[in-house]
């Protein structure tokens, strides 16, 4: 199949970017919507616990972020969905599925983990020894029941990874390339804009997790739009993204309930 065939490759963009059927507002509404539904998702959270009696309820929802991340992929999706209709394309066209590729893309998901392990714990690393002046990272995730904790291995992960990679790199970073016609400046947007988003979830306030959690992906947010730029489709990179996610929220959450 022909790149300028392919619905979301840069020629295919660039014929809907001229037709009209792409501007400016499209990614600009998309860039921080994933930050602002997680906002909003901590906040229906809190304000359960505030209707309990709660006396910290912001902080008490913020352990809650693998079940009501689920909230804010519904959110990212129901907005690409959206946007991909103005375009005249579908969700399934951003991310790029191509069955031909199905045994190669399993094996790239695989070869991905590797370096974006090496990638991420350096951004922590980097990240907690400039904020903290130690690489010990801080915790996370929070405590929670058995059955939720199920759901944030189980079910959190796998929709996280393939809404998120579809929401920066499937959308965002295609269409900024074309926008602003410099790859460079696509790369730099998106990584930054994927990267704040952590600094919200969980949103705590405090000014040295923040800084740090938006630090500390960097390194991996830049090299995984590489990559995406390099193949063009979602499955080996949400894949990657999902095994990687489940197992931290596996370690974080569920084992000590295991123990």
């Amino acid at each position: 199949m022909s790149e300028a065939i392919i619905p979301n490759s840069r020629a295919a963009i660039l014929e809907r970017r001229s037709a009209g059927a792409l501007t400016w507002s499209g990614p600009a509404l998309m860039l921080f919507a994933r930050s602002a539904f997680a906002v909003a998702a901590q906040g229906l959270v809190a304000a359960v616990y505030a209707a309990h009696g709660s006396a910290t309820p912001w902080r008490d929802a913020g352990a809650w972020l693998p079940v009501y991340g689920s909230l804010i992929d519904a959110g990212c999706l129901g907005l690409l969905w959206c946007l991909a209709r103005r375009e005249g394309i579908t969700l399934l066209d951003l991310v790029g599925f191509d069955r031909n590729r199905l045994g190669r893309d399993l094996l790239l998901d695989v070869a991905l983990i590797l370096p974006s392990l090496v990638f991420i714990y350096v951004g922590i690393t980097a990240s907690s020894l400039l904020v903290y002046g130690n690489p010990d990272a801080p915790q996370i995730y929070g405590p929670l029941p058995l059955l939720p904790a199920l759901y944030g291995v189980l079910i959190f992960p796998l929709v996280w990874g393939i809404t998120e990679q579809t929401t920066y790199n499937g959308y965002l970073l295609p269409r900024f390339q074309v926008l602003s016609g410099s790859t460079g400046f696509a790369v730099a947007v998106v990584a930054f804009s994927w990267s704040f988003q952590h600094a919200v979830m969980p949103l705590t306030f405090d000014p040295h997790f923040m800084l740090y959690r938006l630090l500390a992906p960097i390194a991996h947010s830049t090299f995984i739009t590489l990559v995406y730029l390099r193949v063009r489709r979602i499955l080996p990179l949400a894949t990657a993204h999902w095994l990687m996610d489940g197992a931290s929220v596996f370690i974080g959450i569920l084992w000590p309930l295991l123990r």
